[in-house]
């Protein structure tokens, strides 16, 4: 699967005329990095796929290759066509720009890292936060 996502990312990078110094500095990793990505040795966190398929005027289902059919229990079905508007609809609006974008790279990672946890390390990450949060308030009064 990574090698598969390789060959579509640098498919994607070529028609579209950019170089990996391009796309590495738009995603904000080392050209080294991307080239990684390319070659499917690693795969990009969420948030840059999404940007990528921002960038390239796709959906993620394209980027990753992804072609539901009836035997498919992940499938969408009559369903599918209006969630495809609603990303069309977003990308005119520039929201992967404003939400996605403006992350710096630690909140990024932060939120790879969320992503990847299970629902139970997720829990523990909001209630850990949320009793830091707690302890802050109760420091500043």
């Amino acid at each position: 699967m990574k090698q598969m996502l390789g060959m579509r990312l640098r498919n994607f990078r070529v028609e579209n005329g950019y170089s990996q110094n391009h796309i590495a500095n738009i995603l904000g990793v080392e050209r080294s990095t991307y080239t990684y990505y390319e070659t499917g040795k690693t795969v990009p966190v969420i948030f840059d796929l999404m940007r990528l398929a921002d960038l390239y005027h796709t959906t993620l289902d394209d980027l990753m290759g992804f072609r539901a059919d009836s035997s498919d229990p992940l499938a969408f079905h009559e369903n599918r066509a209006p969630v495809k508007a609603a990303v069309r609809k977003r990308r005119k609006e520039n929201y992967l720009d404003e939400a996605v974008q403006d992350l710096s790279a630690e909140e990024r990672q932060l939120l790879a890292y969320h992503r990847s946890a299970s629902p139970e390390e997720r829990r523990h990450i909001l209630e850990y936060l949320q009793n830091s949060r707690k302890k802050d308030h109760k420091r500043t009064l």
